[in-house]
């Protein structure tokens, strides 16, 4: 009995593999012809997609099916529901209005999860950028190589910072399987589309162009990158009093008027009612 039910189970099991292997396929397929029609946006798009963490080789023709066929399901399911429940008349006219608004949030969700997912993974890798400058000037002061120490420091930040390292360590397998550098740095700055990691190739090609020191050049950048973030700082300073104005219309100076006023308008009713 328990080898019929376990071979039951697995009959189950594979069914619903088959199953999602088919509905894969199908989507792959319909992703591939609606990518056709993108043209090309559709660089653009992989591109997005990239700097949202998505590598996949079918990302591209999924969020062409998410996109375009999602929203279109929606709107014939919804038009067929309109028109079977209700009669011909000014009382489509709201469910009608539902079914369009639905069908154009399916179209705009995809894209709002993927620039969310995108500029959160950005700002994660930001944060640990100037960690990774610090720890390559002691690895390249310590007597390592420029591959050598970004190899070194990917490894020691995959657990503070798993995206920039993930970056890194791509960049150096480019390098020693193409010894291309040139075009492992362009991909780098395309997947991660930030000033800083393309100031840092610049200055990675510059010291393999020129012969400058490794430690020097980052050192020279590290001045750059704090510069740059006292400059950001103090910009975020300046616009305090700016963010602070409703809070302290809507919060403190209701407070400050009841403090203020209230033993005034207290007297005067108490006048008033003794008056009388």
């Amino acid at each position: 009995e328990r080898t019929a039910r376990s071979r039951r189970l697995t009959g189950q099991t594979g069914s619903l593999a088959h199953l999602r292997d088919q509905l894969r396929q199908i989507v792959v397929r319909m992703g591939e012809r609606l990518s056709v029609i993108l043209g090309g946006e559709a660089r653009d798009t992989a591109a997005d997609l990239r700097s949202a963490g998505y590598r996949s080789r079918d990302a591209l023709l999924i969020y062409a099916f998410a996109k375009t066929v999602l929203p279109v399901a929606a709107f014939g399911i919804g038009s067929l529901w309109v028109l079977t429940t209700r009669d011909v008349g000014a009382g489509m006219i709201l469910p009608a209005a539902a079914v369009l608004a639905t069908a154009l949030a399916l179209s705009k969700a995809v894209d709002f999860v993927i620039d969310t997912k995108r500029k959160t993974r950005l700002a994660r890798i930001r944060r640990g950028f100037p960690d990774m400058l610090e720890l390559l000037v002691i690895t390249s002061e310590a007597g390592l190589g420029p591959q050598q120490a970004l190899h070194r420091v990917a490894r020691e930040l995959q657990v503070s910072s798993p995206e920039l390292a993930g970056e890194i360590l791509q960049m150096v397998s480019e390098v020693s399987m193409t010894n291309d550098k040139r075009t492992a740095y362009d991909k780098l700055t395309a997947r991660v589309p930030l000033p800083e990691v393309g100031v840092f190739t610049q200055t990675l090609d510059q010291s393999d162009k020129y012969g400058t020191p490794f430690a020097r050049a980052m050192r020279s950048l590290i001045v750059e990158q704090r510069a740059n973030r006292l400059i950001f700082i103090e910009e975020k300073a300046a616009r305090l009093p700016v963010i602070m104005t409703l809070p302290l219309i809507f919060c403190i100076m209701p407070a400050v008027f009841v403090v203020l006023v209230g033993p005034a308008a207290l007297s005067i009713i108490d006048n008033i009612l003794s008056g009388g």
